[in-house]
């Protein structure tokens, strides 16, 4: 749920803002990458702090937690000026497409005989995480321009797609034991 809400809040915002600059309390680009820094810090303490220590320490979430510290970072060092002159195009949705890809891939294979995803749910995790590193591709060439006008919906929807799904099915099965 509280992956679901970031994704609902982070692509949200960063589309009204996109399309609305004006409502961007400190410029355009900070504002987007603060929402996103904010919102991963919440994700983080959240993991941190309330979850029991077995999902604390899932590998899975280490490696999301890593993979969204490193998109930070590299957003934060693109806006502070650190980066080459030749990477500030790609240093902003870019690692966040390869977060999710990644990310997805990780959770849907990982420990494939767990019960704790059910195959359906793995499906749809490696499917996205697929679809979501072939986007990334296509956006450095052919689809540029169609994944930068609609980045904030495309992000979106990757990112609330599998994560909904997976709610949706835990909700489903909770009603049924009831």
């Amino acid at each position: 749920m509280v992956g679901f809400l970031e994704g609902v809040l982070g692509w949200g915002l960063s589309w009204l803002f996109s399309q609305n600059p004006g409502l961007a309390p400190v410029g355009l680009i900070q504002s987007i990458v603060l929402t996103w820094i904010v919102l991963t810090g919440g994700i983080l303490f959240v993991g941190v702090t309330y979850t029991a220590p077995t999902v604390r320490r899932n590998r899975v979430w280490l490696i999301w937690g890593g993979l969204n510290v490193v998109a930070t970072a590299v957003n934060v060092a693109a806006l502070a000026g650190t980066l080459p002159s030749g990477l500030l195009a790609y240093a902003y949705w870019h690692p966040w497409l390869a977060v999710m890809g990644v990310g997805y891939l990780v959770t849907g294979l990982y420990n494939w005989r767990s019960p704790q995803i059910r195959y359906q749910e793995r499906f749809v995790y490696v499917a996205t995480g697929l679809v979501t590193l072939g986007l990334l591709a296509a956006s450095l060439g052919p689809l540029a321009g169609f994944v930068t006008a609609n980045i904030f919906v495309l992000g979106g929807v990757l990112q609330l797609v599998p994560i909904g799904h997976d709610v949706l099915a835990d909700a489903v099965l909770i009603a049924r034991r009831q």
